[in-house]
């Protein structure tokens, strides 16, 4: 027996708060583009960048969404989205807790939105919950097992039941483990790693640091600066204020370029991707010194 849910109101409120999301970043980056360079410049690209790792989370969500049915005979039941398969051994199946029929006090702490609730949550007096459904807890049918229960939605919750009854008396034609199965991408050891996530992480900061240091100081730096010095001090080269954005363009692309080959080596050899990314962020880190010379 399978159930699919409707899907169409959570993927189109999702589809919703990226557009929205989208427009207004549009509106950024024309005052990136189109205005001097200064603080609000630096900040308005600031609001970009932090909307991107946002819009993917809801992106992703719609896809993983987009997957989102029931499968359930004697033995199991299985509840599938793009990233997991959570099977759930119907002899492991303790009570079904309609969500219409009782008060629940639910705290669900992913990211949830009309029509897609999906991630993992707490209900009082029941405990860890993972939710899988396209309604609100009020209108799922909550799947109790030992130490965890599920968050589903099935439109016909009289007929699930009678079905699930049924099973049970029967009983399972077989074992099974109660258990997740991931896809391949959830399983990537990146996702756990914290050292390698705090090494990129620090060299994306300290990147914007440099623009940052720079923007604010920009509408305050003469017409010609010197960015060079000869052994002896003296300076060898003078150059427009605009020559300076060299030092945090060329740190980023350096940023981008160890990043991407730290991510080739990653799962071979897992020190050489921490030198790469090691050694991107200590560029940051000379260009910052260098720019504070120049600017401070």
């Amino acid at each position: 027996m399978k159930w699919e849910p409707d899907l169409r109101r959570g993927m189109w409120v999702g589809a919703g708060i990226i557009a929205f999301l989208v427009l207004i970043d549009v509106g950024l980056v024309w005052r990136v583009v189109g205005g001097p360079p200064n603080g609000l410049t630096f900040i308005c690209a600031l609001l970009v960048l932090l909307s991107l790792p946002t819009i993917t989370l809801i992106a992703y969500r719609i896809y993983d969404l987009s997957h989102l049915r029931y499968e359930f005979d004697r033995n199991q039941l299985v509840i599938i989205t793009a990233g997991t398969r959570q099977i759930v051994p119907t002899c492991n199946i303790e009570q079904v807790l309609v969500g219409r029929d009782v008060a629940l006090d639910v705290r669900i702490k992913s990211l949830t939105w009309p029509g897609c609730y999906i991630g993992q949550g707490h209900i009082e007096g029941v405990g860890l919950t993972l939710f899988y459904s396209t309604a609100p807890p009020n209108e799922q049918a909550i799947v109790v097992t030992p130490g965890l229960a599920y968050g589903i939605w099935v439109h016909d919750i009289e007929g699930f039941m009678e079905v699930l009854t049924t099973c049970q008396e029967i009983g399972p034609s077989m074992q099974v483990q109660q258990e997740t199965k991931e896809s391949a991408y959830v399983r990537w050891d990146i996702w756990r790693d914290r050292l390698a996530q705090g090494v990129i992480a620090g060299g994306i900061v300290l990147n914007l640091v440099l623009f940052g240091l720079l923007l604010f100081r920009y509408p305050g730096l003469p017409n010609l600066l010197p960015l060079h010095y000869d052994v002896t001090g003296a300076v060898d080269r003078i150059s427009p204020r605009k020559d300076v954005f060299v030092l945090p363009i060329v740190g980023l692309l350096i940023l981008l370029a160890n990043g991407a080959f730290g991510a080739l080596l990653y799962r071979r050899e897992r020190v050489a991707s921490y030198l790469a990314w090691s050694g991107a962020a200590l560029v940051q880190i000379l260009f910052l010194l260098a720019l504070w010379n120049i600017v401070a």
